[in-house]
């Protein structure tokens, strides 16, 4: 089939799949959100900790020459906060619609309230759930049943759901979690028919692509490059595309914890084909994001 204009305009973009605004009140009420919230603690209780909004994202995109960008919320674990992120997100969306996507974020443990807020958001232009934190949000110890109607609710809704994901080994750092490629391999295997966005290269996961059954259990996995830069070199990219294919793989900054210009500067530096350096920095994120 040919490759319409918008088509190919689509796919020749550069697309930061996991970016973080926030309300002015989480920086400004930091001690509030951080008793309320557990992850918002893990992450933000350290004053030096950047909380940004929607105008300093897109002056961010400009200087980057970033086309698009998704706004991710964080593993809320209160309702209140997430609702407020989660509008906080579609009101930037809805200010930029050519520029941002929201996501919106719930806890699945919360059952009927977490569906509800999931298809609210989705009325009002959420394109993803997530991001997800299995640790500070109980996921980790819960039976994968008590997640499914989230989950079914993503999937009637054609929604990606990005997760949190932890490296085993290495240094830690705030809100890094244990959310290691053994368990984010139990929730695929749970929910097969799902499409995942793992976070930071999946905590290592792409590298068991080379087994042939993990390989085949990811058909519904990307995998994102989120602040990369403090924890892996440009390498990392050309490896995880030869693990599982360089269209498996999203390029995001996780900014503002890392600037975007900065991860396009070291993913500039991976030694990526033109073809698969034109999939990973926005062809992919486009076909998902149904661009």
């Amino acid at each position: 089939m040919p490759i319409s204009d918008h088509d190919a305009d689509a796919r020749s973009l550069t697309i930061d799949t996991s970016t973080h605004v926030l309300p002015p009140s989480f920086g400004s009420e930091r001690e509030r959100i951080s008793r309320a919230d557990a992850t918002f603690r893990s992450l933000f209780e350290n004053p030096n900790a950047k909380v940004v909004q929607a105008d300093d994202l897109i002056a961010s995109m400009d200087r980057a020459g970033i086309d698009m960008a998704v706004c991710a919320g964080f593993g809320w674990t209160d309702p209140g906060i997430a609702r407020e992120s989660n509008d906080c997100n579609l009101a930037a969306a809805h200010a930029h619609p050519d520029r941002l996507i929201a996501f919106c974020s719930v806890n699945p443990l919360w059952g009927d309230d977490a569906v509800s807020e999931v298809y609210r958001c989705r009325r009002a232009g959420a394109k993803g759930i997530g991001e997800l934190h299995p640790d500070t949000q109980g996921i980790l110890d819960a039976d994968m049943s008590a997640l499914a109607p989230v989950f079914d609710a993503a999937r009637e809704l054609d929604m990606l759901i990005l997760v949190h994901a932890s490296e085993p080994v290495g240094h830690g750092y705030p809100g890094k979690g244990t959310v290691t490629p053994d368990l984010l391999m139990a929730l695929v295997n749970a929910f097969p028919n799902n499409t995942f966005i793992f976070s930071h290269f999946g905590g290592g996961l792409p590298f068991y692509g080379l087994m042939p059954e993990v390989k085949s259990a990811l058909k519904n996995v990307y995998f994102d490059s989120a602040a990369s830069s403090f924890l892996y070199t440009p390498e990392v990219f050309d490896v995880a595309a030869r693990a599982v294919g360089a269209e498996k793989i999203v390029f995001a900054s996780d900014f503002p914890l890392v600037t975007q210009r900065r991860a396009l500067d070291e993913f500039e530096q991976a030694g990526l084909s033109p073809e698969q350096s034109r999939l990973v920095r926005g062809a992919n994120a486009a076909q998902l994001l149904g661009l």
